[in-house]
């Protein structure tokens, strides 16, 4: 995949102190965005990579609207891994919400085209694949990432 005009302008910074910022029009002019804060990830260090299966499912259950994704490419928080997790819930919709079909997204901008990603959905609970994507699903494969975005925010992706 050629390298997007938001990864050649500054990596994730880039993206988000341009791009996301003039989209999202209510970030104060002088913030900046930063791709990780030392003492936020120290803070929050004894709740890093626990399964939160549980609060998903109150939330769900609560009918809070679920989103989760997953970069195809993905090495720290695999896909088959997330899949797995899914499966896990205790939600009693879990099982129409695996038999549902999975829907393509499709891309032809950015130098795209064709499929880009899928999506999941029965009630509150989404699932999106993100192809071409790792970690960062933004800055690795925009287009799909901002139409998932325009999805959870109910705002057309431009």
């Amino acid at each position: 995949m050629a390298a997007s005009s938001s990864s050649s302008a500054g990596g994730f910074d880039g993206l988000m102190n341009t791009v996301i910022k003039k989209k999202l029009g209510i970030i104060p002019k002088d913030l900046k965005w930063g791709e990780q804060s030392d003492d936020v990830f120290d803070a929050l260090a004894g709740d890093f990579m626990k399964p939160r299966i549980q609060e998903v499912d109150q939330l769900l259950k609560l009918g809070v609207n679920v989103t989760i994704y997953s970069g195809q490419l993905d090495l720290i928080c695999a896909t088959k891994g997330t899949m797995d997790w899914v499966q896990k819930l205790k939600w009693d919709d879990l099982n129409s919400f695996l038999s549902s079909p999975r829907t393509p997204i499709y891309c032809d901008k950015e130098g795209q085209s064709g499929t880009q990603a899928f999506v999941k959905s029965y009630k509150n609970l989404n699932f999106y694949w993100i192809l071409e994507a790792g970690h960062m699903v933004p800055l690795d494969n925009p287009c799909p990432a901002l139409k998932m975005l325009a999805d959870i925010t109910r705002s057309p992706a431009e």
